[in-house]
């Protein structure tokens, strides 16, 4: 069943526990959405619905309720049979005279207030320009700039990820209780930020940036309890050569049959195909990089699709042809073939899918048997979303799959 405990932000500590009347919470290891070309982003984790009288809330007087849920200074932690599922900072609240509703963010919502510059560095710099006066050019020194890069080099990807949140960890006042394990894995990627460049770094949007990449890894912060009195999260990430977060020991399999199962209330989605691709890069007018993928195998069978074509576009981030063209080639591998989404219902009472223990991310089986629309079989299906209330009943959504009858059963 359900609890919920605040704790201190900073040091993680646990605090007394609160009874919530209700709530709805949601974990997703990326977008899930059903579309042929998406963003991945990085795994998200909220909680809303949390008004609460104020008798719940701790504290014998105003000042120690003020205290027990104060923004950012403690968070709330939503917890099933005593495992951390969902934990967040407290974040703006709303009140009123008979209770008060509280929002949370999540800690890498928090690293969007933390920039990637070096302490001591912003506005401490000298950099040398040209001047002009009276017609001749001469130097000039202009004080209070900054020149200080922050440098990443010969390191994975998840590995400049922790560097990152490392950095921003490491500010004063800025403790957070999060692990960040990658931190000097090897790897064959850089990544340079100058510290001057602040309305483009903040830590949050850096991390998403490295996601989005092609094959940019898979990139949660997973709560947990470092003992009994202790909250902490963990950065669980992709690495270079397997980008998705890596599957736990024993694989859950749901069951859906007429009448009964445990994958109950199972519904699905299509995705039509797309059979050329058009991509844009960098350049203006007749200057811009073009590319063109296609695979008109759909076209041309005896039962022929009509023609689909889609566009992408990187604007500037896409400076050569090369990048545009694996862009484009990447877009059309995702989109080449009909598409289909499951979700389904559980009971986390009854498994095997248990909040806490199974996690977006990773692999899940579904046995169908007797389906009105879908062939018999085991589909190994990748768990992208995981959302429910105050009740056992969890929703998950798994990621989209190319078409079964075009590929067989996986």
């Amino acid at each position: 069943m359900w609890s919920a405990a605040l704790f201190d932000t900073m040091a993680g500590q646990l605090a007394e526990e609160m009874d919530l009347p209700s709530f709805s919470w949601t974990l997703t290891v990326s977008d899930c959405s059903l579309a042929t070309t998406r963003d991945k982003g990085v795994g998200a984790a909220d909680a809303t619905g949390l008004r609460l009288p104020w008798a719940a809330v701790p504290g014998r007087d105003a000042a120690e309720r003020h205290e027990a849920i104060a923004m950012w200074r403690r968070g709330l932690a939503l917890m099933w049979d005593g495992v951390p599922v969902v934990a967040g900072i407290i974040g703006p609240k709303d009140g009123t005279e008979a209770d008060v509703s509280l929002s949370l963010m999540s800690p890498m919502e928090a690293l969007s207030h933390r920039y990637a510059v070096r302490e001591g560095s912003f506005g401490t710099g000298q950099t040398v320009t040209e001047g002009h006066e009276g017609g001749e050019t001469h130097e000039v020194t202009v004080e209070g700039t900054t020149t200080d890069r922050l440098g990443y080099a010969g390191s994975s990807l998840r590995g400049i990820v922790c560097e990152l949140g490392r950095l921003a960890c490491a500010k004063p006042g800025g403790a957070l209780p999060i692990d960040w394990p990658y931190v000097g894995e090897a790897g064959g990627h850089r990544r340079t930020y100058a510290g001057f460049n602040v309305a483009n770094n903040d830590v949050q949007k850096l991390i998403e940036d490295i996601a989005n990449v092609i094959g940019g890894p898979d990139v949660q912060l997973r709560p947990y309890l470092a003992d009994a009195r202790h909250l902490r999260w963990r950065l669980v990430a992709g690495s270079d050569s397997e980008p998705c977060i890596g599957d736990a020991p024993v694989t859950p399999t749901l069951t859906s049959f007429p009448g009964g199962g445990t994958a109950q209330a199972l519904s699905w989605a299509e995705l039509a195909p797309a059979m050329r691709v058009y991509a844009t890069g960098a350049g203006e007018d007749e200057a811009m990089l073009c590319h063109l993928s296609e695979d008109l195998a759909l076209c041309q069978r005896r039962d022929p699709w009509p023609l689909v074509e889609a566009r992408v576009s990187g604007s500037s981030d896409w400076a050569t042809q090369d990048l545009v063209t694996s862009h484009a080639d990447a877009a059309l591998a995702a989109m080449r073939l009909p598409q289909v989404q499951f979700q389904c219902e559980v009971d986390a009472t009854a498994g095997p899918v248990v909040p806490g223990v199974v996690w977006p991310g990773q692999r899940v089986a579904l046995d169908l048997d007797g389906s009105p629309m879908w062939p018999d079989g085991r589909y190994r299906l990748r768990l992208m979303e995981m959302r429910g209330d105050q009740t056992s009943r969890v929703r998950l959504t798994f990621d989209q799959m190319p078409d079964p009858w075009e590929t067989g059963v996986q």
